[in-house]
């Protein structure tokens, strides 16, 4: 007997009819483990194309053998067809590929499969969390819309980068060059017409009118034909996506806030400083309505990406970095903590700038988030108000610490020797 099989052996069989599949881009291979009622081992192994209808034999062969849990390993994409081809007749686990390593040894497809199943059988792992289906339809819509939004990105870089090789300093003087201002000065730009302070004036909105003349020196330079013709095509494909990312925000509201209980959720997300009607939908849209998986803050605040790393070796801590994984859901949480950090007379405004001046702002706006994550935890579970601290409270505890600190030095030097400084003082905060 083999060293894996004695060690199967002494674990505790959770599932007793259980498989484990090996996914690949044109091959899955499949392994079944089955217990009988008198304690024999039986496995099973076969492999299948990853067709549709070669899937389809594939699941009837699972519950011929009468198989009612499966596993598998998130290979890229591959295995989404898998999952939905076995989740309505079973319970299907996938599992973190970072955290499904087989044993030592000689690697193959079908002793890849049969440690899968093992896996399944004891219940070593933790699977990762799967959604419903209206949350992963509404993950393709958001991330799809990222995806757009990054593309936009790329394309408005290109525009300001042909103006400055153009010698036209425009993002300088204006802060949104793609702003109701911004847009008409290149429309400006581009009509070839004489550049005059009058008609500057009678373009731009708020601030920039009192810098019309720092706007005419901006636009000058030496733009040819060339620029004006990329610049228009460069502006084309901005307003192509600028539509689509516009139509799937529509889509996605109306298809994922669809009852009175999750438009609820999506109005108390609002209540939160920082969160618009749109960072909260793309927030519902990551996590769903549900958060029976996660217990605790602790357990969304980690499976978020936010939650301080531990390191600790020799009784030293060598690292508290954050997880590197969840790119999606982190980074909105910190989006929404840079609106949150400019909205005027907050608690979460004063906290980041306590904390930037102790930690510096990267380490302080991913604290910003993490609190940010628990307040959206308890709107979204708990169906909590968010209770706006304001910015008092930081100096409020600041000078709670203070006091107390001050209550030590006057029992090692004695009262005498502060009451001075706490004349007028009629009450420590504790």
């Amino acid at each position: 007997m083999s060293n894996e099989a004695k060690n199967n052996q002494d674990l505790l069989a959770v599932n007793k009819i259980c498989a484990g599949i090996d996914v690949h881009r044109d091959s899955i291979s499949v392994t079944i483990i089955s217990e009988t009622p008198s304690g024999e081992i039986n496995t099973g192994f076969r492999e299948f194309s990853t067709f549709t209808p070669n899937l389809l034999e594939m699941r009837d062969w699972l519950l011929s053998q009468g198989c009612t849990i499966a596993g598998m390993e998130s290979t890229g994409k591959y295995w989404f067809t898998v999952y939905f081809i076995l989740e309505d007749v079973m319970d299907v686990n996938v599992y973190n590929a970072k955290h499904l390593k087989s044993i030592p040894g000689k690697k193959t497809d079908r002793r890849d499969s049969a440690w899968i199943a093992n896996v399944v059988r004891h219940n070593m792992l933790v699977p990762s969390y799967i959604p419903d289906k209206q949350i992963r339809d509404a993950r393709l819509l958001s991330r799809t819309r990222k995806s757009l939004v990054q593309h936009r990105g790329s394309v408005r870089q290109r525009v300001l980068g042909l103006l400055d090789s153009a010698g036209i300093k425009l993002s300088s003087v204006v802060s949104d060059v793609f702003g109701t201002s911004g847009r008409n000065l290149l429309n400006l730009l581009k009509s070839g017409e004489p550049i005059t302070a009058k008609r500057v004036s009678g373009i731009v909105f708020g601030p920039l009118r009192d810098k019309v003349d720092k706007l005419l020196i901006a636009m000058q330079g030496y733009l040819h034909e060339t620029h004006i013709y990329l610049i228009e095509m460069e502006m084309g494909i901005e307003a192509m996506l600028t539509s689509r990312i516009n139509e799937i925000e529509t889509r996605l509201m109306a298809f994922l806030i669809d009852t009175d209980s999750k438009r609820e959720a999506h109005e108390k997300l609002i209540l939160i400083p920082g969160f618009s009607e749109r960072s909260a939908m793309l927030l519902l849209s990551e996590v769903g309505f549900d958060l029976k998986t996660f217990p605790s803050l602790k357990n969304f605040c980690s499976w978020a990406g936010l939650a301080p790393g531990k390191k600790e070796s020799a009784g030293k801590n060598l690292s508290g970095k954050i997880q590197v994984r969840q790119r999606y859901l982190r980074s909105l949480f910190i989006e929404v903590a840079f609106a949150a950090t400019r909205c005027k007379d907050t608690f979460m405004r004063a906290k980041y700038y306590a904390l930037k001046s102790r930690i510096g702002g990267k380490k302080a706006i991913v604290a910003i988030a993490h609190l940010l994550a628990e307040a959206a935890y308890r709107a979204i579970k708990e169906r909590l108000d968010y209770r706006e601290l304001t910015s008092k409270y930081v100096s409020l505890s600041q000078m709670n610490k203070d006091l107390r600190h001050l209550a030590k030095i006057t029992d090692r030097l004695g009262k005498d020797a502060v009451m001075a400084i706490m004349k007028g003082q009629e009450e420590i905060i504790y």
